[in-house]
């Protein structure tokens, strides 16, 4: 339970210091566009609080490998951005202790935090940290592509049998067009979210075997492999889709709503951009949060309160107001959402709100016990790759994920 405590009373009768400085680490290079400018807004309003930054991480899942050989050399920074699906394996390593002594429920509910999005941050009844960015998978398209094969590009079908029909439409234009693309990226991000989209998880409630391979499981392969040999997805790297895209040669992608500011970047007038909510293969259909969550690793009593200070700012209204607009992620807060933040961005910027609209269904990235996650993630992409490569049925595939994923699960009594 989360103790009723603000900024310890130890750490807030500390005497000021000139100058506190905070390491700070976060995955993604490209997310430099929205750290420098928080860290610079903050310390223009903390004078005595110096924000330094580490070389980011190519990927969340790297930058955790990177913070264990820290921690064994006792250099581990002050402050990380770390996955929500990777965030288990820390705690489970003692890297990232509860913040219960920095909070209390009833302030962060009063200051914008509410207990969805907390829940990306709590294990076992405790919080870790405190969310900085989510996402969910949104579908990108070319809204002429759309209407060029007779589409209505207000209405993206809603279930997956009319979506693929039409991604096939696009792909039968011909002219190296082609016709859609399901991005599975470099974790099992991708793979959860069509887990879930047809009701499922990953594992029992009890996390005593593995639950993807049940039938939900089994649909959702099944449709990976529609994608291409009915939707027209080629079997290509997810650069080169991209690029495809990117160029009006592709009818939708499927991404991270993070990706919405360099898609709009990119693509410029070149044709005109739409995002939509994803097609359900239920009613009852959830999806995995993507993003990061703020932890504090530092044990120092005056570092720890100057990086609670950070923290909150990051994932306060201020620095949401920064986060949302130079990337598409939706705010974890939901002060930002008013008019003096985010409200007025919004109405003009319609393709970053529709992650919003599917919040109702946004769920926790599944965090695999033990200390495999990573590689677990590695053999589901691995698994579904073989799939849209031609090189295994779907049914195998899964058979193949589920052997191997149990083999790397902590063994249970």
């Amino acid at each position: 339970m989360i103790l009723a405590a603000g900024i310890t009373a130890a750490a807030a009768s500390m005497p000021a210091q000139a100058e506190t400085n905070l390491d700070v680490y976060y995955a993604w290079p490209e997310h430099e566009v929205i750290h420098k400018p928080i860290a610079d807004r903050f310390m223009a309003d903390h004078p005595d609080i110096k924000i330094n930054f580490r070389a980011a991480a190519p990927s969340y899942d790297e930058a955790v490998q990177t913070l264990i050989r820290q921690s064994m050399a006792g250099q581990l920074p002050d402050v990380h951005f770390v996955g929500f699906n990777v965030l288990r394996p820390l705690v489970a390593r003692g890297l990232v202790k509860p913040i219960d002594d920095l909070v209390a429920a009833d302030h962060l509910a009063e200051n914008g935090y509410t207990d969805q999005v907390l829940s990306l941050a709590t294990i076992d009844g405790h919080l870790y940290g405190l969310p900085f960015a989510m996402s969910t998978p949104v579908v990108y398209y070319n809204a002429d592509l759309v209407k060029k094969v007779g589409g209505d590009p207000d209405k993206i079908p809603t279930e997956w049998d009319s979506f693929v029909a039409l991604a096939a439409k696009i792909g039968a234009l011909g002219d190296g067009t082609s016709g859609m693309y399901y991005q599975l990226g470099s974790d099992d991000w991708a793979t959860q979210n069509l887990v879930r989209n047809f009701g499922g998880q990953m594992m029992n409630d009890k996390e005593s075997d593995v639950a993807f391979d049940g039938p939900a499981g089994q649909a959702a392969v099944k449709l990976f492999k529609r994608f291409h040999t009915d939707g027209a997805q080629p079997a290509i790297d997810p650069r080169a889709a991209k690029q495809l895209f990117t160029s009006g040669n592709l009818g939708f992608f499927f991404a991270s709503a993070g990706s919405v500011s360099g898609f709009e970047g990119e693509i410029g007038d070149r044709f005109t951009l739409r995002t939509a909510k994803q097609p359900l293969g239920v009613e009852n259909a959830t999806m995995p949060t993507g993003g990061m969550v703020a932890v504090i690793l530092t044990d120092d009593p005056a570092k720890r309160a100057a990086a609670w200070d950070y923290v909150r700012f990051a994932t306060g209204p201020g620095g949401q107001s920064i986060v949302v607009p130079n990337t598409g992620y939706m705010p974890t807060n939901t002060l930002a959402l008013d008019k003096d933040h985010l409200g007025a961005f919004y109405e003009k910027h319609p393709n970053w709100y529709t992650s919003v609209l599917q919040m109702p269904r946004a769920r926790p990235w599944f965090s695999w016990p033990g200390d495999n996650g990573v590689q677990i993630g590695e053999v589901l992409r691995d698994e579904m790759t073989a799939i849209a490569l031609g090189s295994k049925e779907p049914d195998a595939a899964l058979a193949d994920m589920a052997f191997q994923v149990r083999a790397l699960l902590p063994k249970t009594n």
